[in-house]
Formats: C-alpha cells, sequence, structure tokens
C-alpha cells in the first residue's frame, strides 16, 4: 500500500478498537503493533473504543491515543452522572462504541428504555461525546443476502425474534428528539447508505449528528453505485463525517493499513478499484467496482481531522493518575489498572 500518493493531511481515526487479553507482554506487543500500523498508514492521532486500557494507551503514548469508555450495563442501574463524570475528570475522552447491534429482543436493552435515560442526559450535559452503532447493513436481515463471514460470527440473518432495522432506527431517533444537544458520532453512516436521501434527511433534521465511514465496504459500494449524488452529499455535509477504520486488535498490520488505504483512496481519487486481496475477511470481494469521490481539499480536511477535533477536542484529556486509578479500581477493571501502573513506572 502506497501512502505518499496521498495529500499531505493529518488523519485522525474516530473508530479503532483495542482488546488485549490479561498478559503485560501479549498488551506490549499489541500497542506495538498499534503504533506501527500508526506509523506505516500515517495516522496522526486514534480514538480507541478500548475501555480501561484507553487510559494505559494515554500514558503510553500520549501523543497518539484518545480514550473511550466503555459504559456498564444499564441493568444494573448506575449512578450514570457519577460514572460519566468520573471517566471525564480521569482522563477518558467520550464514549467508546456502544448502541445496538441488533440482539434478539429477549436480551437487549432499547437505547430509548428509561435505563439509558440517565446516561444519554449526563453524556448531553457534560458535553461527553459518544460513538454509537445502531443496526447494521440491511443484507443481514436476509438469508440470501447475508455475507457467509457476517452469519459465521452470528450477525445475521436476523429474524423475528430480532428488532427490524426501522425499529432501531425508531429507538434511537426517540434519544435524538430529546437530546438535541448531545455529541454523537455514528459509526459506519448510520448504515444509510442505500439511501442517499434519506441520509440527507436525516442530517438535516438532527443537527448534532455525525457520521463515520469506518467499514464495512458496502459502504462504499453503496456510494459508488450512486456516486455522484452522493459526491455531492459530502462536499455538502463534509462538517458532518468522520474518517474511521473499524480497525481491530486480530488484524494483522497489512490489513489494517489496508482500511486506511482503500477509504483514503476512496475520498480523494476518482479511479475505479476493487477490495485489495491485503483486506481482511470483513471486506466482501464485489465483483462491481468502487469509484472514488475526488473529493475538494476543504472537505478532506473537514473529514480527516476538523471535525474529529470539533467532538474530542484539539488535544486529549490529561490523564488524572490517581483519578485514572481510583475509576479503574472502583470499575473492577484491574488489568487495566495493573497495565497503567506499569507503564508509569517506567515513565518515571
Amino acid at each position: 500500500m502506497k501512502f505518499d500518493v496521498f495529500k499531505p493531511f493529518e488523519v485522525w481515526d474516530c473508530h479503532v478498537h483495542f482488546r488485549s487479553k490479561k498478559d503485560l507482554n501479549q498488551l506490549k506487543r499489541l500497542t506495538d503493533k498499534y503504533i506501527e500500523i500508526v506509523k506505516v498508514s500515517k495516522l496522526s492521532r486514534i480514538y480507541a473504543s478500548a475501555g480501561g486500557l484507553g487510559l494505559y494507551l494515554k500514558a503510553a503514548h500520549p501523543e497518539v491515543f484518545y480514550a473511550g469508555v466503555e459504559p456498564p450495563d444499564p441493568k444494573t442501574k448506575p449512578d450514570w452522572y457519577r460514572f460519566i463524570e468520573t471517566a471525564l475528570v480521569a482522563g477518558f475522552d467520550g464514549v467508546g462504541e456502544m448502541g445496538s447491534k441488533p440482539a434478539p429482543k429477549a436480551q437487549r436493552i432499547p437505547l430509548d428504555s428509561p435505563l439509558f435515560e440517565g446516561f444519554w442526559s449526563a453524556c448531553e450535559e457534560l458535553e461527553f461525546p459518544v460513538l454509537c452503532h445502531v443496526a447494521d447493513p440491511e443484507e443481514f436481515w436476509c438469508e440470501e443476502t447475508c455475507p457467509d463471514w457476517a452469519k459465521k460470527r452470528g450477525w445475521g440473518p436476523y429474524g423475528a425474534d430480532y428488532p427490524t432495522k426501522e425499529e432501531l432506527y425508531r429507538e434511537m431517533e426517540n434519544v435524538l428528539d430529546r437530546h438535541s444537544k448531545l455529541k454523537i458520532v455514528f459509526a459506519h453512516m448510520y448504515f444509510l447508505t442505500a439511501d442517499v436521501e434519506r441520509t440527507e434527511e436525516f442530517l438535516k433534521k438532527y443537527g448534532n449528528v455525525n457520521l463515520d465511514l469506518s467499514l464495512g465496504v458496502e459502504l462504499m459500494y453503496n456510494i459508488s453505485r450512486r456516486r455522484d449524488d452522493w459526491r455531492e452529499l459530502f462536499v455538502k455535509y463534509s462538517g458532518r463525517i468522520l474518517f474511521g477504520t473499524d480497525i481491530m486488535d486480530w488484524q494483522t498490520v497489512e490489513e489494517a493499513t489496508t482500511r486506511v488505504w482503500m477509504i483514503r483512496f476512496f475520498l480523494e481519487s476518482d479511479e475505479e478499484f476493487y477490495t485489495p486481496d491485503s483486506a481482511d475477511e470483513l471486506l466482501t470481494r464485489y465483483k462491481e467496482p468502487y469509484i472514488g469521490l475526488k473529493l475538494p481539499d476543504s472537505a478532506l480536511k473537514n473529514i480527516y481531522s476538523e471535525n474529529f477535533k470539533r467532538i474530542f477536542g484539539e488535544s486529549p484529556k490529561r490523564l488524572n493518575v490517581e483519578k485514572a486509578e481510583n475509576f479503574l479500581s472502583a470499575t473492577g477493571e484491574h488489568f487495566a489498572l495493573e497495565a497503567l501502573k506499569e507503564v508509569l513506572k517506567h515513565k518515571l
């Protein structure tokens, strides 16, 4: 993957996952791999959905990582305001990816449930950003169209015991109707890329909403089928779209950097291209090509970094060591606490 062909802009990734086994040596190797991904793919900053390990990442590489906290199970009826407030003062920059990926109705708690209301209210009042996953690609509700790689992971086909995609949207929009000042970024373009008109209506209706570009590649595939209409929307709403990849710990350096390359090539060129062989197995190999948008520099700068800075801050929140250790102890994240203490010991 050649990255020197791209515009010399900073690229800030709002959608990266970080999970580690409870082994400090394995954690160190994984951290080194992420730093290699950053260097190879020329990323500037990362918002890591890493739970308590986000505080460890901040201590280890404060020049790279923002940290997204993992909210507790709402069934435990936490004191949401206290949780968000203590996360903020510990050094978290927002809520890591959460939301309503489809689950059986009998097991899930709707996002507009009273059990979540304190969460949304606290995030809104404290201006604590939320990265939120709602629904899935529409193909996942149909046996014939659900990809094999998704079926293998239990991501469809979703049957009658699951909420429909529209039910999931109604739940989320009930929340947005009540919390118009909530700082929120919806992952994967809110899975609306099959309908450019509906996407624009959604952005018009909810002025606080932002969308990220993290793959699945059905996102780029759908956009390519109506390339000119989508390009117009990207230019018009470039102040509401964020760069994201959905990089995960199990991906190789090559697979992770391929995600960065694909999105940048899609945004910066007007060429036709296909999913590279180096892509991970979650990225479908379509027979029809993607068609690049070749966005103007002003739109690219917004998508690559300016919108991230507006939502998550120009720089990461300062790590408060005492508050961070207290937070990890109180939330039972003992391995993250051990990792934080270990990295701080070597920095002193």
